[in-house]
C-alpha cells in the first residue's frame, strides 16, 4: 500500500504514539510540511525516525491514520534600530491514531515541493534476521 511518509520523527514521539495510540504532532520541517499539505483527514501516513535521505527498502516505522489536520501561518517581526524584518512560517498540526507497524518496500521519488510517498507493508510480527 502507498503511504505519505513523515521522516525524522523523534524516537520519543514514536514511543508516545505506540503507548498512547493517539498523539498530536506539530510539523515544521519543510520536507514533512509538503507531505502533510498533500494529505487529508482519514489518510494513512508512515512515520519513521530515519531522515528522508536515508529511507530505503526495509526501513521500519509506524502507520497511523490522520484524525485531524490544521495548517497555520505564523508571522514574526524583528526590529532593530535600522532594519525591520518580517518572516512567515507555516506549520501543521496532525492528530494521529496508531494503526500498526510497517516496513518500506519501495521508495517513490523525493521532490521537495511534493509529498514523499513510499510503498510499505504492514508488519504483523517482527522477523528475526
Amino acid at each position: 500500500m502507498k503511504y505519505i511518509i513523515l521522516t525524522g520523527i523523534s524516537s520519543q514521539v514514536l514511543k508516545e504514539l505506540q503507548d498512547d495510540r493517539i498523539r498530536t504532532l506539530e510539523i515544521r520541517s519543510p520536507h514533512n510540511f509538503y507531505s502533510v499539505h498533500g494529505s487529508d483527514v482519514g489518510d494513512l501516513v508512515f512515520l519513521t525516525r530515519t531522515s528522508y535521505h536515508d529511507v530505503k527498502a526495509g526501513t521500519l516505522g509506524l502507520i497511523a491514520r490522520i484524525k485531524n489536520r490544521q495548517v497555520a501561518m505564523h508571522r514574526i517581526t524583528h526590529m532593530t534600530n535600522e532594519v525591520l524584518e518580517e518572516c512567515e512560517t507555516f506549520s501543521a498540526r496532525l492528530q494521529l491514531e496508531l494503526k500498526g507497524i510497517g516496513r518500506v518496500r519501495k521508495i517513490g521519488e523525493f521532490v521537495l515541493e511534493k509529498p514523499f510517498v513510499v510503498e510499505a507493508d504492514e508488519v504483523t510480527y517482527l522477523e528475526g534476521r
